[in-house]
C-alpha cells in the first residue's frame, strides 16, 4: 500500500511540474502591434489600402494594425525594410508591381523579390494605369500627333526608374512610335506638376486618379489595360485609343519576412480575405478602378514568379536596362 501510495503521489507531483519543465506557454498571435509598411508617400494607392485593409484587421485580430510610409527608391527602401525584418508575423509590406521590377532595372537592389519573402495573398489588381493630363486635346490621337510634331518635347512624369509608371511611359514611346522625356520623382509634388503643366503627363493607379478626374482637375485619356474600368466608364483603352498591342495591369499584395511561420502567414490570409468581403473594403477597391483577387500564399507565389519572367521580359523589349 505504501509503495501504491507513492507512485499516486508521484504521478501527482509530475503533472504539476509539467508546466514548468516545458516552459512558459506560447503567446497567442497577435500579441502587440502589426505594423503595414508602405513603399510609397502617404495619401498615394498603396497608402489609401492599407489604411483600408489596416482598420479591418485591427477589428478582427483585437490588436492594432497601424501603417507606416517608407517612401524611398522607387519601394527599394520599403521592401528592403521587410525582408530584413524579424520573420515572426508582426511587419507586413503591401506592395506593387515594383516590387518585382526594382531588382530587374537596378543593379545595387538588395532583395530577391520572391526568396526574401512569405507571401500572404495577392489582394487586388488594377484594370490598368491612366493616362492624365491638361495638354490641350480630347483624345491620346492629339498628344501622339503633338509629341510627333516636338520629339522630345512632351514629358512624363514617373516614380522612379522601373515604377510601372516609366515603364508604361516607355512602353507609350515604343508602341506609339514617339519620343519623350522621363521626369522621376520621389516626392508628392509629382501630381501637382502634372496639373499645373509643369510635366506634360504621367501614368498613375486609378486610385489617384478617380477623383481628381471627377473633380475636373485633370483629364483622363486612357486605361493601360484591356478592358474599361468601372470607376471611369467614358475613358478609352491605350488599345481603343489606337495605340496597338499596348497592355499594362497593376497589382496589390502583401508579404511578410522569408521564414515567416506558415501559421501566421495562413491566419493574416484568412482575416485579409475576410476583409476583402466587407462592403466597405470591397467598395474602396472597386471605387478605385480595383478589383478584388485574394488569392491565397501558395497562388501569389507563383503569381510573383511569372511577374518575375514577365516583367525581364518587357524590360528588354522597352530599353530598360540595370542601372
Amino acid at each position: 500500500m505504501p509503495k501504491s501510495m507513492s507512485r499516486a503521489a508521484l504521478a501527482a507531483l509530475a503533472l504539476l511540474l509539467a508546466p514548468l519543465v516545458a516552459g512558459p506557454a506560447r503567446a497567442e498571435y497577435p500579441d502587440k502591434i502589426i505594423r503595414i509598411i508602405n513603399p510609397f508617400p502617404p495619401g498615394v494607392s498603396t497608402d489609401v489600402l492599407a489604411r483600408g485593409l489596416a482598420q479591418k484587421l485591427t477589428e478582427y485580430l483585437g490588436q492594432s494594425v497601424i501603417v507606416e510610409s517608407r517612401p524611398g527608391a522607387n519601394g527599394i527602401l520599403a521592401s528592403t525594410t521587410v525582408a530584413k525584418s524579424e520573420p515572426d508575423g508582426y511587419t507586413m509590406l503591401l506592395t506593387t508591381g515594383s516590387h518585382v521590377a526594382n531588382p530587374i532595372v537596378q543593379k545595387h537592389v538588395l532583395y530577391d523579390p520572391v526568396k526574401d519573402f512569405s507571401p500572404v495573398t495577392l489582394l487586388a489588381q488594377s484594370y490598368g494605369l491612366a493616362l492624365v493630363s491638361n495638354l490641350p486635346g480630347k483624345s491620346v490621337a492629339d498628344i501622339v500627333a503633338l509629341a510627333k510634331q516636338k520629339p522630345g518635347t512632351l514629358t512624363y512624369a514617373t516614380s522612379g526608374v522601373g515604377n510601372l509608371t516609366h515603364v508604361a511611359g516607355r512602353l507609350f514611346e515604343v508602341r506609339a512610335g514617339i519620343s519623350m522625356t522621363a521626369v522621376p520623382y520621389n516626392t508628392p509634388a509629382l501630381m501637382s506638376d502634372v496639373i499645373g503643366g509643369t510635366v506634360s503627363m504621367t501614368f498613375v493607379s486609378t486610385v489617384t486618379a478617380v477623383p481628381l478626374v471627377n473633380a475636373g482637375t485633370i483629364k483622363a485619356f486612357a486605361i493601360t489595360g484591356s478592358r474599361r474600368t468601372p470607376a471611369l466608364p467614358d475613358t478609352p483603352t491605350m488599345q481603343e485609343a489606337g495605340v496597338k498591342d499596348y497592355e499594362l495591369l497593376g497589382w496589390f499584395g502583401v508579404l511578410f519576412p522569408a521564414s515567416t511561420p506558415r501559421d501566421r502567414v495562413e491566419r493574416m490570409h484568412r482575416e485579409i480575405a475576410r476583409a476583402l468581403q466587407t462592403p466597405e473594403l470591397k467598395k474602396l477597391i472597386e471605387d478605385s478602378g480595383l478589383y478584388v483577387d485574394g488569392a491565397g500564399p501558395d497562388a501569389f507565389k507563383t503569381f510573383l514568379e511569372n511577374d518575375v519572367a514577365y516583367q525581364t521580359r518587357l524590360m528588354d523589349e522597352i530599353g530598360l536596362k540595370p542601372q
